[in-house]
This record gives C-alpha cells, structure tokens and sequence, in this order.
C-alpha cells in the first residue's frame, strides 16, 4: 500500500509539474527604472478568481517610501492586490506602474531588483543558509548578508547550525517560523524599491514581530513597504491603511480613523478579538 501511495504521489507531483511547464513564459519589457521613491499605482486592476472577479477596476496609488498596512476579510483580494505589484501574476485588466512606469515594460531584472517579496510559508532556494538569503539579482557581501539575517532575527539560529551559514538547506530542518524568518532576511537583501511581506506576522511570535516593525519603520524606512495583515497592531503602525472590500477599496486612512467605522473593526473580529487603536510615535513606532 505503500508503495502505491508514492507512485500516487509521483504521478500527481509529475502532472503538477507538467502543468507549469506548460505554463508560457512571462513576457518582459526592455525599459529601465527612472530615478523614483517606489511609488505604485494600479490603474483600473481587475484580477479574476474561480467565481468572478475578486478585484474589480481598482485604482489605487501607494505613496513611495510609505508603509502601508492592506487588511480585509478572507477572500478579498489582500494577496491578489499584493502579487500584481512586483508581477508574481499580471492583472486580468489595469495595469501596475511603478514610479511611472507599466510593470510589463520593465526589464524582468529591473523588476527584480526593485521588489522583494517575504512570504508566510517561504521556498528556500539554494545550497546552503547563505545561498538561501543571498538569492536574487544582486549578491550582498557577506557582512549585508549577516546584517539583514540579524534584523530578520535568524542570525542567531543559524550561527548555532554545525556550519553556520554554511550550512546545508537540505539536511538542516529548521521549524516554520525559522524558515520564515530566513525569507524575510532575504526579501531585505533584495527590496531596492519596495518590500511587500504577504501575511508573515502570522508565524511570527509577540517578540519577533515588534522587532521586525521597528526594522520597517528604521532601516528600511526609505523603502515602499507594503505589508499584507490581519493584525490591528500592524494596521495601527502603519502609515496608510488600504481597507479591501467588495472587489474594491472600501477606504483608505490610518487605523485610528478608519475604527470608527463598525464594519472596518468587524473586519478584524472574524479572525482574532480587537483591541482599540492607541496613540504611536511619529513613524509608527510605539
């Protein structure tokens, strides 16, 4: 039964693969990047689903060098309005311009230099931990590449690893909060315009989350940050908060403002108790 159960397995693994092999290739630009802050604007994006439309003509502009929170019920749009803004997929309709300029005309490496993306569930691409973060279109030094893993606070577990940085992907198991942390090292490696961390405070415990905030709101202040939560403390850090609903912007304008509104807070009930907004520093910090 067993060995059925691998050939079962293969067989689906092979056919999946198959698929994105099947898949044609995204078509690049040959245009550069103008000198810009990483201002987004999406412009009519209408991005379909199984049943419909899930953003229907949004428009939107993302202030270049802000940080900005994107919350919304499960089902609408969060993820969808996050993946069109560095290509990981292209609008059914709309295009995304960044700094002035349509994604679709960019050179797929200007692309890639300009947006970096931290995922909840990361894929660890290379040999080794240093390959891992390291992967990318631009080769950080080795010091960078340590700097970045100690704000992403997976310095430390990797050091204890037998070889350090060294260390193999492959033979090291690692938890999933570890290997979270390790993909948002590299994202902070390769933002050069814009971060956009899709839902990774989720794995994240109390402590690691409000050291990875004060890195947003320090180190990497100069870059557009657009950060994808369910959380109301990272929507009351954040300067701007983009409220999705209905295939749209339901409202834009920061947490304190927009708890007035029952159905923004209903918003956030579904998933965890609210608590009130309470009063930052400048720059989100508490």
């Amino acid at each position: 039964m067993s060995s059925l159960n691998q050939l079962a397995q293969a067989r689906a693994t092979a056919a999946r693969v198959a698929e994105v092999i099947a898949e044609p290739p995204v078509a690049y630009g040959r245009e550069r990047l103008p000198e810009g802050p990483g201002r987004l604007q999406f412009r009519g994006v209408t991005v379909q689903g199984p049943d419909g439309p899930v953003l229907n003509d949004l428009s939107l502009t993302i202030p270049g060098g802000a940080l900005v929170a994107v919350v919304g019920r499960s089902g609408s749009g969060k993820s969808l309005l996050a993946a069109p803004a560095g290509r990981l997929v292209d609008p059914d309709e709309g295009e995304v311009l960044l700094d002035g300029v349509p994604l679709r005309r960019l050179a797929r490496e200007e692309v890639r230099r300009a947006v970096a993306y931290g995922f909840e569930r990361p894929v660890l691409l290379g040999e080794t931990f240093a390959d891992a973060i390291g992967f990318g279109p631009r080769a950080p030094s080795p010091e960078e590449l340590a700097a970045q893993a100690r704000a992403a606070r997976a310095d430390g577990f990797i050091r204890r690893m037998p070889a350090g940085y060294a260390s193999r992907v492959a033979d090291t198991p690692i938890c999933g909060g570890e290997a979270q942390r390790v993909g948002l090292a590299r994202a902070f490696v390769q933002a050069g315009r814009v971060l956009i961390l899709d839902d990774v405070a989720a794995g994240l415990d109390t402590v690691t989350e409000h050291h990875i905030s004060q890195v947003l709101t320090g180190a990497l202040a100069d870059r557009t940050r657009l950060i994808v939560t369910h959380r109301t403390s990272t929507a009351d850090r954040a300067e701007l908060v983009v409220w999705l609903a209905g295939g749209g912007v339901r409202g834009q304008g920061t947490h304190r403002d927009l708890w007035a509104d029952p159905e923004y807070r209903a918003t956030f009930q579904a998933l965890s108790v609210p608590r009130a907004p309470v009063r930052t520093a400048p720059g989100g910090v508490r």
